[in-house]
């Protein structure tokens, strides 16, 4: 059972570190790229709009990841406050808070900044567009945090799942 335990908290660390990598690798590293490509292959006539569409099919996979880490990380941090014996409200507060985050992104910001791009090039130009396009970058930047926070507060951790323990007694 102590093997149980630690394998779910093994993928549970796993899979905050899988989304933090995500995180860095699509705001940080491919967003720039993507939004310039204009700039690196001119010859492909690509335009920012034409960049845009292409950075939103991304982050709209991205965020089948993001929903099932939300729901992992809602399952895992309720089961650990309610069954541990060292009640983290630290800890819990941060998979809350990475929860909304995550579902604020995913659910509100990706679809709404889809929907302004389906409506045409000279929408996406709109101060609207650039306001809800800077919530969602400081939203996914405050859920980096969140989630590094998160991981490394599991990790110093020591307690993952209760296990119930059961006592042998050497026959004489």
């Amino acid at each position: 059972m102590k093997i149980l335990a630690l394998c779910v908290r093994s993928i549970y660390l796993w899979a905050i570190g899988v989304a933090v990598g995500a995180i860095l690798a699509c705001d940080v590293l491919s967003a720039p790229v993507i939004l310039n490509a204009y700039q690196y292959l001119p010859s492909l006539g690509i335009t920012s709009y034409d960049s845009g569409i292409l950075l939103g099919k991304v982050y709209v996979r991205f965020n089948y990841m993001f929903n099932g880490l939300a729901i992992l990380i809602l399952i895992y941090e309720l089961l650990m406050f309610n069954l541990s014996s060292k009640k983290s409200l630290f800890s819990l507060g941060m998979g809350i808070l990475s929860v909304i985050l995550i579902f604020l992104f995913t659910l509100y910001y990706t679809p709404a900044i889809t929907n302004i791009q389906q409506e045409g090039a000279a929408f996406t130009g709109t101060e609207e567009f650039e306001n809800i396009s800077t919530q969602s970058e400081i939203v996914l930047n405050i859920l980096f945090v969140t989630l590094s926070i998160l991981f490394i507060s599991r990790m110093m951790s020591t307690e993952s799942l209760p296990i119930t323990k059961t006592t042998r007694q050497r026959k004489k």
